[in-house]
């Protein structure tokens, strides 16, 4: 009898594998077609990063940052009161591509290092150099709130005082 029961076993089994196989191969295939159509589709535009984790900022942007800030750090100032600033940039943001240089005997060649998506790779970005600062307060006729206003704005910007003009607001 045991030989009878692992004939039977075993023809089960036989029965069985081939139903295996099957799925094995079912899934197999719905893998590959899984993965070919998540080439065929683009990735969402949203939900990608620029490149280094980084966010992107315009000129403008940086500039109306630094006003907002300015502002409410000058309105701190013992006097100085409601304020206003505007800032002017010598000019938009200046980008440094990284580059491979290849020699050979005499001769060298510079190329830009390109990303996997075609894009140069960037190595350092330098933000717009501040050129002139116009500020407008409440206390801007107090000849020692200039001052200080004056200093504040030079040591934060860099920004020599003779292009920092304070005014006392109408």
């Amino acid at each position: 009898m045991a030989l009878q029961e692992r004939l039977t076993g075993w023809m089960k089994g036989a029965r069985e594998k081939p139903r295996a196989a099957s799925l094995a191969v079912l899934l197999g295939i719905a893998a590959m077609l899984l993965i070919l159509l998540s080439e065929l589709w683009p990735a969402s535009d949203g939900s990608a990063a620029p490149p280094g984790g980084e966010t992107v900022q315009t000129a403008d942007s940086y500039r109306a940052s630094l006003e907002n800030q300015l502002a409410a750090l000058i309105e701190q100032i013992n006097g100085a009161g409601e304020t206003t600033v505007m800032i002017t940039l010598e000019s938009g943001e200046e980008r440094i591509y990284a580059t491979d240089t290849q020699t050979g005997g005499d001769q060298s060649q510079q190329t830009h290092v390109l990303l996997e998506d075609g894009t140069a790779l960037e190595e350092t970005v330098y933000l717009p150099t501040v050129c002139g600062v116009a500020v407008v307060c409440d206390g801007g006729g107090d000849v020692g709130v200039e001052a200080r206003i004056t200093a504040l704005v030079s040591a934060l910007l860099d920004v020599p005082s003779n292009r920092i003009c304070v005014e006392q607001r109408s």
